[in-house]
């Protein structure tokens, strides 16, 4: 009982410090990239105000979206960096993408409302979603190292070392598990 509500104020504190790691790395990237799908002014700052209030409650499921991912692709923190990098690309190019596309429909609206007109531009809600698709592979990555450093700053465990040890897990309640992970061949 005791381990399982250390386990839950784990959770919610994981869940407070990866929105503050989503919240402050997505004003500042979220901004320059709303610059770069050519929003300005308000468009920018009700972009940056609409993906802040999606962030607030997306950031804890991308978290543990970012966790699941690690575990799927049991990638841990011995994996190579290439590995590593993949896994947070795929997390990123999953989630926050679509996820984005939403925020800049938005400032989009927002924009054209401040000029009298009710219609959202789609090809720059299309053009801002292909930027991101294509920075992803610069962005994504660093966003993930960028959380893990907040995470770090807490002194919560990272994804990949979460990941580790849910293997580690399974190895110890199945041993046949271990022998399969060990030489998959043996199947």
């Amino acid at each position: 009982m005791e381990k399982d509500q250390e386990k839950k104020k784990k959770s919610r504190k994981e869940s407070l410090v990866d929105t503050l790691g989503l919240l402050t790395y997505s004003l500042i990237a979220g901004a320059a990239t709303d610059y770069a799908s050519g929003l300005r002014g308000l468009g920018i700052l009700a972009s940056r105000a609409y993906g802040t209030g999606i962030n607030i409650p997306t950031a804890a499921p991308y978290g543990k979206w970012r966790n699941l991912l690690y575990k799927l692709t049991k990638t841990t923190d011995e994996s190579p960096k290439f590995r590593k990098y993949l896994t947070e690309l795929l997390a990123f190019d999953t989630f926050q993408v679509p996820l984005y596309s939403t925020v800049l429909t938005f400032g989009s609206l927002m924009y054209n409302l401040s000029r009298g007109q009710f219609k959202i531009d789609f090809d720059k809600v299309k053009n801002g979603t292909e930027i991101l698709t294509a920075i992803s592979p610069f962005v994504g990555p660093i966003m993930g190292l960028y959380m893990e450093g907040v995470r770090k700053l807490f002194h919560l465990e990272s994804a990949p070392k979460k990941a580790r040890e849910n293997l580690e897990e399974k190895l110890l309640d199945d041993p046949k598990e271990k022998v399969s992970e060990a030489d998959p061949q043996k199947d």
